[in-house]
């Protein structure tokens, strides 16, 4: 089967074509988040992957959970990717308009992941030395991951910067081996 990311773009390209041209990246944006959050819950997960379950149940189910924030092109988009057995692949589409709108705002997404608690300093200089280096505005978010030993990973678009102590001490390793 296909990467999910490469099933997810042209839906992401579509719609942010779409929300381009209307000047509705923003709406667009959070009908994503909202879509995204009720696809990768794992109750909506088993009932998606229901083989007893027709697509239009799911369909039906999705836009009544989203009726309130979901307008006529919203339902749509969900009756297309129904129609063509990708429900699965909502969280990766929303994930893939998400870098295309930061990318045409001109701003970057990046994440640290660390053994230790990240402080607004080493934000402030993370974000900066990412500015430099994407030339684009830097939003950090952090997360601690104590299996890491120390070091930090830095995954920024498609870049992934590993400075982890794990990492180092298992190239260590194979390379001894």
């Amino acid at each position: 089967m296909a990467e999910l990311s490469t099933l997810a773009r042209p839906y992401a390209q579509a719609i942010f074509n779409l929300a381009q041209a209307n000047n509705t990246l923003k709406a667009w944006s959070d009908t994503l988040a909202l879509l995204k959050e009720v696809t990768a819950n794992e109750s909506m997960v088993e009932f998606i992957n229901n083989p007893g379950v027709a697509d239009e149940q799911v369909t039906s189910l999705i836009i009544d959970i989203c009726k309130e924030e979901l307008d006529e092109q919203g339902q749509n988009f969900i009756k297309i990717v129904a129609e063509n057995g990708r429900l699965e692949v909502i969280p990766t589409i929303a994930d893939s308009f998400e870098a295309m709108r930061a990318e045409e705002e001109g701003s970057i997404e990046a994440q640290v992941i660390s053994a230790y608690a990240v402080n607004a300093t080493q934000k402030k200089s993370i974000a900066a030395a990412l500015k430099k280096k994407f030339g684009r505005e830097v939003t950090i978010t952090t997360q601690t991951d104590k299996i890491l030993l120390g070091g930090v990973i830095i995954r920024a678009g498609d870049v992934v910067i590993d400075g982890s102590v794990k990492s180092q001490l298992e190239k260590i390793t194979h390379s001894l081996l």
